[in-house]
């Protein structure tokens, strides 16, 4: 049965599903705002039901525990979304990368995606190095989207190793959001799907404006642990047979424009910039 759990990364309860005794288990958690939870489930269903469609035991929904860590290292990891940089990072070796749900993001390649840096609607900065000596908010030092994709920028600018004066760890995009917004951060490097998400649905948002972008990079990917040869195609199939199915109100709140099957090797750019900037990935 399901249960309730406490407040996420990024917003409010919402029911869990929990995973079968001995069986496989999935879950979407990147992107899974409280306002999006029926969109996921859906997106999910129509997933699930391709892949007993093609005789692969599947979980009847996604499970969302508290930590998402619980689920990418669970023992019989069926499908996961997760990011790029745990794939160079605790990942590695782990988990195979199927392929990215594509989601439209502006100048990037289908499958690609990016980070925006914001501000404070009022802050007079142009640009990125109008920051240096000022304090960043970062949602997670494991995240490619909102620290590893920043560091990269703010590397050629740093004066030994040094470019901001203070940082705020907020735990989410949607965090970072608020404490620019609040002035305890001037700026921020927000996943722009999470962008997106806050224009949907995070007041915020209205108070906030863009200052630059980072380099587009392999978006958030969907692994497994299955690693059985042959499997990759059967999961591939049936994940891009379930997007193209979508229905566009199931496509819309999630930004889903379709699915790029990619290998993990394409996430090796994750640790190339990771080292430029002077950062272990592993």
């Amino acid at each position: 049965p399901g249960s309730r759990r406490p407040a996420g990364l990024d917003g409010g309860p919402g029911v869990v599903s929990r995973p079968r005794a001995g069986g496989p288990v999935a879950g979407l958690p990147m992107y899974d705002w409280p306002e999006v939870h029926d969109a996921v489930d859906a997106l999910w269903a129509v997933i699930g039901g391709r892949l007993r469609d093609a005789g692969i035991d599947a979980p009847e929904g996604v499970w969302r525990p508290d930590r998402s860590e619980d689920l990418w290292t669970h023992p019989d990891l069926l499908i996961v979304e997760t990011c790029g940089y745990q794939i160079v990072n605790e990942l590695r070796g782990r988990v195979e990368v199927l392929g990215v749900l594509d989601r439209g993001v502006e100048g990037c390649e289908p499958g690609d995606y990016r980070s925006v840096l914001i501000c404070r609607d009022d802050d007079p900065a142009v640009g990125l190095e109008d920051f240096r000596g000022r304090t960043v908010a970062v949602n997670d030092h494991r995240s490619q989207s909102g620290y590893g994709a920043l560091v990269h920028e703010v590397a050629p600018l740093a004066v030994d190793g040094r470019f901001f004066d203070g940082e705020v760890t907020t735990g989410s995009h949607r965090g970072s959001m608020r404490a620019v917004d609040e002035g305890r951060a001037d700026v921020a490097a927000i996943d722009e799907m999470s962008w997106r998400l806050g224009l949907d649905h995070e007041p915020v948002v209205d108070r906030l404006r863009i200052v630059a972008w980072t380099e587009p990079t392999p978006g958030v990917p969907l692994v497994t642990s299955w690693t059985n040869a042959g499997l990759r195609d059967r999961l591939n199939d049936a994940i891009s047979a379930a997007v193209t199915d979508l229905d566009v109100k199931v496509r819309e709140p999630l930004h889903l424009y379709g699915y790029r099957p990619r290998p993990t090797s394409d996430y090796e750019v994750i640790a190339e910039r990771l080292a430029a900037a002077g950062l272990s990935s592993g």
